[in-house]
């Protein structure tokens, strides 16, 4: 190919409706992560998908459920519990669910000796005596 008629070509990419329709699928996957220090699982995702994490806490005994969002990043978090166990994250100081709301991460940490189980979208994992980590591959 001639590079004038490669020029032509590439300015008329970006009128070209697979161009378009290429960049509103890439917006709206999400390709996840997870590795539990053995195995790795690559997941795509799509950008409403929802997250929730599973444990019962080691000190009050009482189960703990976390959910999450990834429209851009591991965002939106929720906790549900019982005041007792919300009290011994927070020591009373603040409302969790509000600072929680407000994180934004691109990658995820959890780990319990019990157990716990992790879902996104439609695919459970379960830990014990070890760590489970997320990480948000796309987009950067």
């Amino acid at each position: 190919m001639k590079p004038a008629i490669f020029r032509t070509k590439l300015a008329q990419l970006p009128r070209s409706w697979a161009f378009w329709l290429t960049l509103v699928l890439l917006g709206l996957v999400r390709v996840v992560v997870v590795e539990d220090g053995q195995k790795t699982w690559y997941l795509f995702l799509s950008a409403w998908e929802q997250g929730r994490v599973e444990f019962v806490n080691s000190v009050t005994g009482k189960p703990v459920l976390l959910e999450f969002h990834l429209p851009w990043a591991f965002q939106g978090f929720r906790a549900f519990t019982d005041p007792e166990t919300e009290a011994y994250y927070t020591a009373g100081e603040y409302p969790w669910n509000q600072a929680l709301a407000r994180e934004k991460r691109k990658t995820l940490d959890y780990c319990s000796e019990v157990g716990l189980a992790l879902k996104l979208g439609s695919t459970w994992f379960r830990v014990e005596k070890g760590c489970l980590r997320l990480r948000l591959l796309w987009p950067p």
